[in-house]
């Protein structure tokens, strides 16, 4: 390994990553994230570009102090643009002042070990090291799930840590260049993994956006913004593919139409904002009393969907009874005063007329407008193979 062909790769695969953060940022809005890394980038490749100019210019001031407090910088900038990214609930100018306070204080601390070139570097490494295990916390709370760039970016940043403590071990042990030959090719390994952990990780950075980007659009796309229950789109691509698993198998399979009783005139008389709250307790409450796998769905204003597996009709009629009685027992406060929320539901089973869940949900929607003609806060179940008529629950 060339230790000065590869820092000047570095510098400028860095310089290009930071120019290309600076289009990126003109080109999304301004989004304050890519300028903090794009900042990380160039500063550090101004900061490699430095110190590496030690062996030709004798200027410590230069090559030693204004280097390593660049190389510091780096990280802090990149974790400044984390932070902004994902948006937390601390105010990001006071993480700016902070960042500010601590960088001051670090190099006051720099200054103070600055007449010892080996303690000058080894005490950098060590405040590198907790820039990047603070950068790793921060990760782990960034709004991608599940996904191999975030997996990758963290282990990036476990290993730079990691990384940069060995580095401070080996500037504390002896000087590099005086040291044995194994001591330096220990030294210019470890340094060479800090310069391509750096690169690394700067060039995960518009991945990582990009993937976020593509599940927040995916979940718009699938996701009621106001319930954040899936929405109607969503609810027949799930439902349909559980659909087709139970024909395929030959197992229950049944649906739920509810719909809020007398919404509007909840709307009419507290203010739209009052009927979204209601809107939203009514989704927690009938999703903690659905499994997992069931399928919970707003279709439209106050109409919702459900999906039952593996559910026949009596088991589906009891569990719209509870869902039901959970609702008409949970009232929405508003000052002092509560709102009754109740719902009327319209249940049907599959058999072996239907094709699609649709047809089933217009079966359903019948039995809804059954159970509302007759008095709402009621449960009216189709059973298309049996002789007698709708079952229909009692009034609360």
């Amino acid at each position: 390994m060339h230790l000065p062909t590869l820092i000047v790769i570095t510098l400028i695969l860095n310089a290009l990553l930071g120019l290309l953060m600076v289009v990126i940022y003109d080109l999304s809005k301004r989004k304050p994230c890519f300028l903090y890394w794009a900042l990380s980038c160039l500063v550090f490749s101004l900061g490699i570009a430095l110190a590496s100019a030690r062996v030709s210019i004798n200027l410590p001031v230069v090559t030693y102090g204004l280097a390593n407090l660049m190389l510091l910088a780096a990280p802090i900038l990149a974790i400044l643009g984390i932070r902004d990214f994902i948006g937390a609930d601390a105010p990001l100018q006071m993480t700016r002042t902070r960042s500010l306070v601590l960088f001051l204080l670090a190099s006051l601390l720099l200054g103070a070990s600055y007449p010892d070139k080996a303690v000058f570097s080894a005490m950098t490494s060590l405040l590198m090291a907790g820039c990047f295990a603070i950068g790793a916390l921060w990760i782990r709370q960034l709004p991608v799930r599940n996904t191999t760039p975030r997996l990758l970016l963290l282990t990036l940043y476990v290993a730079h840590t990691v990384v940069m403590l060995m580095l401070a071990g080996l500037s504390l042990s002896a000087a590099p260049e005086a040291g044995s030959g194994n001591r330096g090719w220990v030294y210019e390994l470890v340094l060479a993994s800090h310069i391509l952990l750096t690169t690394g990780t700067a060039m995960l950075f518009p991945l990582l956006v990009y993937v976020a980007t593509e599940q927040r659009l995916k979940r718009l796309a699938n996701q009621d913004e106001l319930t954040e229950l899936f929405n109607r789109r969503a609810f027949f691509n799930l439902s349909d593919g559980l659909f087709n698993d139970s024909v395929r198998v030959g197992t229950d399979f049944s649906v739920l139409m509810v719909d809020l009783d007398y919404f509007k005139k909840v709307n009419d008389q507290w203010g739209h904002a009052v009927g979204d709250q209601c809107l939203q307790l009514a989704a927690r409450t009938l999703q903690t009393q659905l499994r997992e796998q069931d399928i919970l769905a707003r279709l439209g204003g106050e109409e919702f969907a459900v999906t039952l597996p593996g559910i026949d009709a009596q088991e589906a009629e009891d569990i719209a009874q509870r869902l039901c009685r959970c609702l008409a027992h949970k009232p929405l406060m508003v000052n002092g005063q509560a709102i009754q929320i109740t719902a009327s539901v319209g249940g049907i089973q599959r058999h072996n007329g239907h094709t699609n869940v649709q047809g089933m949900l217009v079966q359903a929607d019948h039995a809804l407008y059954s159970a509302k003609s007759k008095g709402r806060n009621k449960v009216i179940f189709h059973h298309p193979v049996q002789a007698s008529g709708p079952t229909q629950g009692a009034p609360a």
